[in-house]
């Protein structure tokens, strides 16, 4: 509802500001002056409510992620301003009499902020009024000038800007996924875990640590579970008002410290609030899937080198490695046949001198029984040689183990995944803060001159596949929306030109918008998007204000040119009321005040920067749009009856 401050004013201030001008132009009747000036402007904020409303509805009903994220507030938006236009048009003509009697003196300080109010808003009025005249006199030298613009933001700034599914949030959240080598015992990988606690903790505003060694799959985390070897620790700092740090800037340190930690492979430190679900392991997953493991690790693998090139990632690593040593022991069956044991049997005695086996169950009474496990001691079992030796029993006496086969040590992956039933391998990329989009074209263009092999094959997961479904979502919302919103107004304005008028804007307002996020350091993320799709509204309601009045004062006889400058003069001061409320409104979003802001903040950014632009344009570039697409219909007007004058230009300087 922060977002709906400044938006819930628009029509209120246009009501108003219309019933204080008749009221101080025809006279002091105050019942005439009040539905006079209601009754002139009821239309025109109904379409501008009607519009932003329309822009909206799209996202309600788009489905997936956005839908999931962005409808509560669209719909907050929607009842919230339906609700604002019905008060601007029945509560407020009731009081606007109460505010308009002079029953006291104004004081010193409501003389000189009306003063002071008067005095700008005259001097933007005779401003535009000026520039208006020479614009329509040299109308395509300013439509080249807007294009021109237009092209130099989309060509330029807007590549710069970058995309995110989400803005980068300090969360005060840290995970680290670590990994020890893979050949470490039990007791080893818990040690370089009590190591990296211990640097943790010389973290200053360090409020919890919670840390896991190995998972089962889908039971501590989304996905496949993890070996001893693999773990993860999750750390809570204190809100970034209450530490000098940002959280990016603790995890380069934490990077640093954990280098020095003997016997640790891999350490991935990111910030919780870098993807936007919790099932995305990383922002950048590059998974590999074919029939023979060993091939993707060597797979694997390069990806993996061509990826630590890749600009704004801070750490690449693979979901496992192919670094495990084991004991392969290859029985030889014609011994085993001449000593009457199976390859059956010489497994489960060798699980059982290695692993054990329940040989009895101690009970106490009233307590539950305690299973005693019978094995090797560990002194038996510690190298190559004294495995060779153990014992098996056969139907001849027991005989050592390498009587009956070889042993061969080799390595093996440390870990088995599959998806889709079939093997497969992720490389994953994290980032600090760089767009999501500048880094997937480094990886898209690192990945280019790979080769797979028949069978295998290459997808990008994680926020890159969600950030290209989210965004083409939006595009599709607001193109919909775009499409309602013209069929919307053309029997508001009975014509099909007119609404192109006041969609025309939009892409002016998009320049303001872009720079916007490249000065303040935005990317064009879910949120800006939106900001995108409200501003488009607000801006095609200030267009509505001014085609609205136009077209009201052509239909009183009022010539063309005439008519242009006298809607500048009269809605100049309605409309950069309802732009700066909107902007001071949402304001505070924009400066990231609170907790959380800063995932709403481009939004705010987009919505301020685009209206302050648009606002300019619009009162100036609508005129314009007016006379060329009258033009153009009073030309095919010409057409189908040619015996008639339907020159326009004629009428302009009149």
């Amino acid at each position: 509802m922060i977002l709906a401050v400044g938006m819930l004013l628009d029509d209120a201030i246009v009501v108003i500001e219309n019933i204080e001008r008749h009221y101080r132009e025809r006279g002091r009747d105050l019942a005439k002056v009040v539905v006079g000036g209601t009754g002139e402007v009821m239309l025109a904020i109904f379409s501008g409510t009607y519009a932003t409303v329309v822009v909206l509805v799209p996202i309600i009903f788009i489905g997936g992620y956005v839908e999931k994220v962005l409808r509560p507030m669209s719909l907050s938006l929607c009842i919230a301003l339906v609700a604002s236009y019905i008060v601007s048009v029945t509560i407020i003509p009731i009081l606007a009499p109460l505010l308009l009697k002079k029953s006291h003196r104004p004081n010193r300080l409501e003389t000189v902020v009306t003063r002071a109010s008067d005095w700008f808003v005259q001097g933007i009025r005779d401003f535009y009024l000026g520039l208006l005249d020479t614009a329509l006199r040299h109308r395509f030298v300013f439509l080249l000038a807007a294009v021109l613009l237009l092209g130099v933001t989309l060509k330029y700034a807007r590549p710069l800007v970058g995309q995110n599914v989400q803005p980068p949030m300090d969360t005060g959240i840290i995970k680290i996924n670590f990994e020890a080598d893979a050949n470490s015992s039990l007791a080893e990988s818990h040690g370089i875990l009590r190591q990296m606690e211990e640097i943790i903790r010389r973290q200053e505003g360090l409020v919890s640590i919670s840390s896991a060694l190995g998972s089962e799959p889908a039971v501590v985390s989304f996905g496949s579970g993890k070996n001893p070897q693999q773990g993860n620790i999750t750390l809570n700092l204190v809100d970034r008002f209450h530490r000098k740090e940002s959280i990016w800037q603790v995890e380069d340190r934490l990077r640093q410290d954990f280098r020095e930690i003997p016997g640790l492979k891999t350490a991935d430190v990111f910030d919780y609030g870098a993807t936007p679900l919790s099932s995305l392991r990383a922002t950048v997953d590059v998974m590999l899937r074919g029939p023979d493991s060993g091939v993707l690790y060597g797979l694997g693998r390069e990806v993996e080198r061509r990826l630590m090139q890749v600009g704004g990632l801070t750490s690449v690593s693979l979901s496992w490695g192919d670094d495990k040593q084991e004991i392969l022991f290859y029985p030889d069956r014609e011994r085993c046949a001449l000593y009457g044991i199976s390859v059956r049997d010489i497994a489960a005695q060798v699980q059982t001198a290695l692993q054990g086996s329940t040989a009895s169950t101690f009970r106490v009474q009233g307590e539950d029984g305690f299973p005693v496990r019978v094995r090797y001691a560990e002194s038996y079992r510690d190298s190559l040689a004294k495995l060779a030796g153990i014992r098996v029993h056969t139907g001849f006496g027991e005989i050592p183990l390498a009587t009956l086969g070889r042993m061969k040590p080799e390595y093996v992956p440390s870990l088995f995944t599959r998806q889709n039933l079939m093997n497969s391998i992720d490389v994953f990329g994290y980032r600090s803060q760089a767009a999501l989009s500048h880094i997937m074209e480094n990886v898209t263009r690192e990945l280019k001159g790979i080769e797979l092999p028949p069978g295998y094959t290459l997808s990008q997961e994680g926020d890159a596949k969600l950030g290209k479904a989210n965004f083409a979502a939006l595009t599709k919302a607001m193109g919909i929306g775009m499409v309602l919103l013209y069929f919307s107004l053309v029997p508001a304005f009975r014509s099909f030109l007119h609404p192109l008028t006041i969609m025309s804007a939009i892409p002016l307002a998009l320049i303001g918008a872009f720079w916007s996020l490249l000065v303040t350091g935005k990317t064009l993320s879910t949120a800006a998007f939106m900001g995108i799709i409200l501003m488009a509204g607000i801006v095609v309601k200030n267009s509505i204000l001014l085609i609205d009045f136009i077209e009201t004062a052509r239909g009183k006889g009022m010539p063309v040119g005439e008519a242009l400058r006298e809607s500048v003069r009269i809605r100049t001061r309605p409309i950069v009321m309802t732009a700066f409320g909107t902007a001071v409104g949402m304001l505070p979003i924009a400066l990231e005040r609170a907790i959380g802001l800063e995932r709403l903040s481009p939004l705010a950014v987009v919505a301020v920067g685009g209206l302050m632009f648009s606002t300019f344009l619009t009162l100036l570039y609508v005129p314009i749009f007016y006379t060329l697409f009258e033009e153009v219909a009073n030309w095919w007007q010409g057409i189908l009856t040619p015996h008639e004058d339907h020159r326009y230009g004629r009428n302009i300087s009149n």
